[in-house]
């Protein structure tokens, strides 16, 4: 039988986290309103990271655009399956694929949260 998490808040009035509930100090997930007003937040003080950090990216700018997982990676030159693992944050990236990311899109300011921290 699956004992069910528990939601709490963060210090973040649009953003919650799910913790286990044997273990309160294991964060398993997050409910995030507003996202795109919330995105500088969520990459800077959730302490997720670089995989995690490159997921959201993906998935906001994907959405954005109004693009379908399969369309997206067809953008990219990778695999649909490949991209949906990225999204999940559960893909080892290769160079050649962050490479092809970052050339896609070469002037989006969110991407640069990934590996630096946003001041």
């Amino acid at each position: 039988m699956n004992v069910p998490n528990t939601q709490t808040r963060t210090g973040h009035s649009d953003v919650f986290k799910f913790v286990a509930k044997a273990d309160k100090t294991k964060i398993i997930g997050y409910e995030i309103e507003n996202a795109s007003r919330n995105l500088k937040y969520i990459l800077t003080d959730l302490n997720l990271n670089s995989k995690q950090k490159l997921a959201i990216c993906l998935y906001f700018i994907r959405e954005r655009e109004g693009k379908s997982q399969k369309d997206f990676a067809a953008d990219l030159n990778i695999s649909e399956s490949t991209y949906k693992s990225l999204e999940r944050a559960e893909h080892n990236i290769s160079f050649d694929t962050l490479d092809g990311i970052f050339g896609k899109f070469p002037n989006e300011p969110i991407l640069e949260n990934v590996f630096h921290k946003v001041g």
